[in-house]
């Protein structure tokens, strides 16, 4: 048995090299690869749309042919139903677990990495072999493939709950505010308070915000701010942005040392590092950032005593606040064209997640029209 697998050396990292000879489709191959693994890797590279899907796709696939080769010794065109089930199975507990799982986060090419940091839930299994077998049906209709074993096998299923609970109530936004308010630096300070605002009152995703620059602000002819954001399947959307949030983008701007007004064809980064040199904040420098507000917004809240809102605050990260925005705006106006508009959202089923409204009122009305005689 092995003792210890080489992820370092394996050509997954290089996605090459492999000699497996697949047998032709009754299609022409229109991917051309030389091996299984550069089809996996012409696939991620050319139906992702962002790099965020990138790196979940490569996720998926390559942990799929680590299994495969060191489990099954087989290459991805050989991989039977029977093999993908029992893939399936290994999600849910990956063993042995010294030789597949790290909880520690350890950099891509240190020895101690591994593909897991524990058993999948049955929603991350079912979005594994859903990837997966995106993969083998992209592989199919090129031609490189005859068939998709991963279509003839039964996904888990976890119980579905279509109503958003990663959110933050109004005096979890108010303590984070808070909290930034206590910030020393006046650079991070700024930066945060403008950035924390950006994306409660604007519900952009994360990476919508760190790609874009001061440019992207554009005032209209009846002298209202817009912001153009670049979203998902590079959908341009132009997002509203409130006279107070303006003014303290132009705050931060003078901390920064920048005229407050923004010159026309600004190349300067929209979220910059709270530092004087003016880099972009990159996505993961925006995470770390957002949560360490949390976090310092729950110590608040402990003080408080707090306990719940507490928990709430110490989970929360940027999405929590693209949630909040929406579920704060459907239960103020009802309005979920409005917001399907300002989340950019290709279906209004996908907003009415948003709408808590009717689980409100089916409460109140049930506990205020039935009830019992109290104990004495």
């Amino acid at each position: 048995m092995l003792s210890r697998l080489d992820f370092q050396s394996n050509a997954v990292i290089a996605l090459l090299d492999s000699d497996v000879v697949v047998e032709p489709s009754q299609h022409p191959d229109l991917i051309q690869a030389n091996s299984d693994i550069e089809a996996a890797a012409i696939w991620v590279n050319t139906t992702a749309t962002n790099p965020k899907s990138r790196r979940v796709m490569r996720k998926e696939v390559e942990r799929f042919i680590f299994w495969s080769q060191y489990t099954r010794g087989k290459q991805l065109s050989q991989i039977n139903v029977m093999d993908v089930n029992d893939y399936a199975t290994f999600l849910a507990d990956p063993q042995p677990r010294e030789l597949w799982v790290s909880e520690t986060k350890y950099p891509r090419k240190h020895e101690q990495w591994r593909p897991f940091a524990g058993p999948l839930s049955l929603s991350s299994q079912r979005y594994a072999l859903m990837q997966i077998g995106s993969m083998y049906a992209w592989m199919v209709k090129g031609g490189r493939l005859k068939g998709n074993p991963v279509g003839l096998v039964r996904k888990p299923h976890a119980p579905e709950d279509n109503t958003i609970k990663r959110l933050l109530p109004e005096e979890g936004i108010a303590l984070a505010f808070e909290a930034i308010s206590l910030t020393k630096s006046p650079r991070k300070r700024a930066r945060d308070h403008f950035m924390f605002s950006l994306y409660y009152l604007t519900g952009v995703r994360t990476f919508e915000a760190t790609t874009s620059n001061m440019s992207s602000l554009k005032c209209s002819a009846n002298g209202t701010w817009w912001l153009t954001v670049l979203g998902k399947r590079n959908k341009v959307r132009e997002v509203p942005i409130s006279e107070e949030l303006y003014q303290d983008l132009r705050l931060y701007r003078e901390t920064f040392g920048l005229p407050p007004d923004i010159p026309a064809k600004d190349p300067t980064p929209l979220l910059l590092a709270a530092n004087s040199k003016l880099k972009r904040a990159h996505t993961s420098t925006v995470l770390k950032a957002i949560i360490e507000i949390m976090t310092r917004a729950a110590g608040l809240a402990i003080q408080r005593e707090q306990f719940e809102l507490a928990d709430r605050l110490s989970e929360a990260t940027t999405h929590w606040l693209r949630h909040s925005c929406f579920s704060h705006l459907a239960k103020a106006t009802g309005d979920l064209v409005m917001i399907k508009s300002l989340a950019g959202h290709s279906k209004i089923e996908t907003t009415s997640r948003y709408l808590h409204t009717e689980n409100d009122n089916l409460h109140a009305r049930v506990v205020q029209t039935l009830s019992t005689p109290r104990l004495k």
